[in-house]
């Protein structure tokens, strides 16, 4: 059983703040481009994409900023409809990190908050 993670601390981001580079959800041999990023932490993510994608798929969150690569592997928590009312009406969905990975993600969501603040982290 999971506990549960979504009271945790976790990098939150709005209209006025958006990590540079390009994130990527990566499921199996097919790649999504994340449209939003709504939080962040180094045990998991809630992001939004074009598809549904089944709870429990193994899932790579790929981040690319320039020649920077990040990844952290994860397991789709749960996923359900974009509220229509907002923009893009995808889908919404938490991604749990592995934590046999922690370096992989703590990496990931330090690139991501850190190239979220300031532009120079990016270099192109």
């Amino acid at each position: 059983m999971r506990n549960e993670r979504r009271n945790k601390d976790r990098y939150c981001f709005n209209l006025d703040l958006h990590p540079e580079g390009e994130l990527f959800l990566l499921v199996g041999d097919r790649t999504f481009e994340v449209w939003k990023l709504l939080d962040i932490s180094p045990f998991g993510t809630c992001l939004s994409v074009d598809a549904n994608i089944a709870k429990d798929s193994q899932v790579v969150v790929q981040y690319r900023c320039g020649r920077e690569v990040k990844v952290a592997f994860g397991t789709i928590a749960w996923s359900d409809h974009e509220n229509r009312l907002e923009e893009g009406a995808g889908f919404r969905m938490g991604v749990e990190f592995h934590r046999d990975k922690m370096p992989l993600n703590a990496a990931l969501f330090r690139i991501i908050t850190a190239a979220s603040v300031r532009t120079d982290i990016c270099y192109g």
